[in-house]
């Protein structure tokens, strides 16, 4: 099958053109797949049409599932694998995740095998608002001033979940496991300090690097369409939804949501 792949910024994302993921894929589509997502880190898959077996049988290619921690009460009937990120309401109970990810983060990256990907699929969306911002953690490493790089090369971030209580140490530097490339791995809404590191200048410093990062040239920003199946590599890719309207009663965006788990990150 010739695939169209097509880059959506100069930073990062590209759009597949001309896949039905709904299909059975061949191993050598599939391969030209991975490989763009390991070159682009965002795919984007217009106009598909899935039902959640479909989205399940497509995320597993890449790898067995995880499940958010919220995911055993928001997810569709007879479908435990998917986590619905949703702003509706159905008799004065969110029928799924309201405020997902309302600061820059890498999914489960408290867990000691954080996620290693996520594929979100865009059932209802608002007429404006709820974009999805990408940031590229290689291209911001590689961006890094030297006094940042010193600073940070070596040390080990602590991640923290207060819903699932745990702490876990990771590589504040990530070399990934299938390109070798070395990405920034800390985020504002999961990182809570620095192994060996005193609070205030953890603090600093990790303020300093989200600044950083957060840099337009290393940004992609998703404005999202029906049918959208999104795919993004969370061991190098920060995210951030735009909740801007979220208490706007006429703000609908209801998605489905995969994950595919990770390894040890080193």
């Amino acid at each position: 099958m010739n695939l169209d792949i097509r880059p959506l910024s100069n930073a990062l994302g590209a759009e597949i053109v001309g896949l039905d993921v709904s299909n059975s894929m061949d191993d050598a589509t599939f391969a030209t797949v991975h490989r763009a997502h390991l070159e682009y880190l965002v795919l984007v898959f217009r106009d598909q049409n899935l039902t959640p077996r479909q989205q399940i049988e497509f995320s597993r290619r890449f790898g067995p599932l995880d499940a958010h921690p919220t995911q055993g009460e928001n997810h569709p009937d007879g479908f435990p694998e998917i986590l619905i990120v949703s702003t509706k309401s159905e008799n004065g109970k969110d029928v799924g995740l309201r405020n997902a990810g309302p600061q820059w983060h890498s999914d489960l990256a408290y867990r000691e095998r954080p996620a290693l990907g996520s594929m979100l699929y865009a059932l209802e969306l608002p007429g404006s608002g709820g974009d999805t911002g990408f940031a590229n953690m290689h291209a911001a490493y590689d961006g890094l001033p030297p006094h940042l790089k010193s600073a940070i090369d070596g040390k080990r971030a602590i991640f923290s979940s207060k819903r699932e209580g745990t702490d876990r140490a990771h590589p504040a530097i990530r070399t990934h496991p299938e390109t070798d490339r070395k990405s920034i791995y800390v985020n504002p809404q999961l990182t809570t300090g620095i192994e060996g590191m005193p609070d205030d200048e953890a603090a600093a410093l990790l303020s300093e690097i989200y600044d950083h990062c957060t840099q337009e040239r290393f940004l992609y920003w998703h404005r999202w369409q029906p049918g959208d199946l999104t795919f993004w590599d969370n061991r190098c890719v920060l995210h951030i939804a735009d909740h801007s309207r979220l208490n706007d009663p006429s703000y609908i965006r209801h998605m489905h949501r995969t994950t595919i788990a990770g390894d040890v990150p080193h």
